[in-house]
């Protein structure tokens, strides 16, 4: 059935096998012909087993945005005359628009009145409560309350945004020698997600390649996904997925992102969780017990990746040299660079474009149908998207100084 521009493909066990196949085969047509009438390339078809999964939206890319969207800058937060932030991490805003800039080569949080004013800082380095060990991840915030991962040490700092002081801090995952895959020290908790009931996801992540690693190659890393409650302690598995591949280059491995991407995450106001694989504009939503409820897809162009493309988006100069070496690379740069979702369940996706200087973003409802797009810089990464504004990071390139910029968004319908 069509409606509004997009296809649904749903699976019913009732059917039987012909039945199935027709309906695929159908589906794969109707997507095909639409393509070839709205004028898209005729390159652009959707994979099998993309077509085959349940509960599967299949949106013309042609599809024309709703609504218009624009952007204002109103306020810089980050290194001014009263601090100079070593290396800037993850960045946080809380509901009343103060904004919350780790700094991991220090060890420190500073927070930041919604003005840009410096409003004082927490953290530290060491072992003790609120002192993290190595790096500052993951911070997150809820009920005005600021959640902060110590990943070497295995717990994670609450602090009291009133105070900036800290509240408790809580051990993870301290029965994880009841889980088999988890009663070795590695894998290691890489992410710590807040959900809006105070229980926790930890993502573990862990070398999926069973056989020998050989000196060049590359490697699947899976992570899983398990439910930890309010006091830390492991109380289900939730997902797993393959998330990244990272490359030998014959001395180290590491995940070289900008040429094989990675699986992005976000959670909505009910705690669902939404996967965005970085290969195909797929968007897969799960119940906040990990059970699979749909997907949707936009079938977009490639585009391929060369080293011409790869100085054209700024690559760093030392993955321009491992394109030389590295064995196996991609055909293609990943289609989806990054996911975001907003306080009102809109799904904010970035998507690599010709023009490797921009990612176009798409701003979509939940359920994958388009409001709008935008272009946006590159070196402008997008941070937080929150209380009706876009908060970006920006680097002064004869400086080196790190801000964090603020834009109010303005969405209005397209003929204002």
């Amino acid at each position: 059935m069509t409606e509004n521009g997009f296809l649904f493909v749903t699976e019913n066990s009732g059917f039987n096998r012909v039945s199935h196949q027709l309906i695929h085969g159908l589906a794969l047509l109707l997507v095909v012909i639409t393509a070839a009438c709205s004028g898209a390339d005729d390159d652009i078809r959707v994979p099998e087993h993309i077509l085959e999964m349940e509960n599967l939206t299949v949106y013309s890319a042609d599809t024309a945005p709703a609504k218009r969207i624009s952007f204002m800058k109103d306020a810089v937060y980050g290194d001014s005359g009263e601090v100079v932030i070593g290396r800037m991490g993850e960045v946080a805003v809380d509901s009343l628009k103060r904004v919350y800039i780790a700094d991991v080569g220090q060890t420190v949080i500073y927070a930041f009145e919604s003005d840009g004013r410096l409003a004082g800082q927490f953290g530290g380095s060491g072992r003790g409560p609120g002192e993290f060990s190595w790096w500052i991840r993951n911070v997150q915030i809820h009920d005005h309350t600021l959640y902060a991962l110590d990943a070497n040490q295995h717990r994670v700092h609450i602090f009291s945004l009133d105070s900036l002081k800290i509240k408790k801090t809580v051990r993870l995952a301290e029965n994880r020698g009841n889980y088999k895959e988890l009663a070795r020290a590695f894998p290691l908790i890489d992410n710590l997600f807040v959900r809006g009931d105070g229980a926790y996801i930890a993502e573990f992540i862990m070398n999926a390649t069973t056989e020998r690693i050989q000196r060049f190659g590359n490697r699947e890393m899976r992570v899983n996904h398990y439910l930890l409650d309010k006091n830390g302690r492991i109380t289900k598995k939730l997902l797993s997925y393959i998330r990244e591949i990272r490359s030998s280059n014959g001395i180290s491995t590491q995940h070289r992102e900008p040429f094989f991407g990675k699986v992005f995450h976000g959670f909505s106001n009910d705690d669902s969780i939404h996967l965005a694989e970085p290969d195909d504009f797929l968007v897969k939503k799960y119940s906040p017990d990990g059970d699979y409820q749909g997907a949707f897809f936009y079938p977009l162009n490639k585009i391929p990746l060369t080293k011409e493309k790869a100085v054209e988006a700024n690559v760093s100069d030392r993955n321009l040299e491992l394109m030389d070496l590295l064995l196996d690379l991609p055909e293609n740069w990943p289609v989806l660079t990054d996911m975001k979702i907003d306080g009102q369940d809109r799904i904010w996706i970035a998507t690599t474009v010709e023009d490797m200087s921009i990612y176009e973003w798409w701003v979509l409802e939940e359920s994958g149908e388009l409001i709008t797009k935008f272009e946006w810089l590159r070196d402008e990464p997008i941070e937080v998207i929150k209380n009706g504004y876009v908060y970006t990071r920006q680097t002064d390139e004869d400086t080196g100084l790190q801000q964090v910029v603020r834009y109010r968004i303005e969405i209005g319908d397209t003929d204002d």
